[in-house]
C-alpha cells in the first residue's frame, strides 16, 4: 500500500474552505482512500489522471485535490477550484 504525505501547500489550500467543504474534502478523501484499499473508483470521485505522474480527483462539482505520485508515496499537492488547478499546472511546465 502507498504512503500518504500531505504536503503544506494542501493544507494551506484547504483554510480557505468553508465548513461546508471540509466537509466535502473529508467524503472526498474517504472515496480516495477506499479507491487505494479496494482499487475501485466511487462513481463521484472523478479520479483521472493529467500527467504520468500528477492526478485528481473531485471534492465536488468546483473543487478538485491534485496527487503526486512518486513510487511508494502519494503526496496531496493541492486543494482548490479549476483555475488553482491550471495555474499549479502551468507553473509545472
Amino acid at each position: 500500500m502507498k504512503k500518504i504525505v500531505i504536503l503544506p501547500s494542501f493544507e494551506r489550500s484547504i483554510r480557505r474552505f468553508t465548513s461546508t467543504e471540509k466537509d466535502r474534502l473529508v467524503i472526498a478523501l474517504e472515496k480516495f482512500n477506499d479507491f487505494l484499499v479496494t482499487g475501485r473508483i466511487s462513481s463521484g470521485l472523478g479520479f483521472k489522471k493529467i500527467r504520468h505522474d500528477i492526478f485528481e480527483f473531485r471534492i465536488d462539482i468546483r473543487l478538485r485535490v491534485i496527487v503526486k505520485d512518486e513510487g511508494d508515496t502519494l503526496y496531496m499537492v493541492l486543494a482548490g477550484n479549476h483555475e488553482d488547478i491550471k495555474r499549479y499546472l502551468k507553473d509545472l511546465y
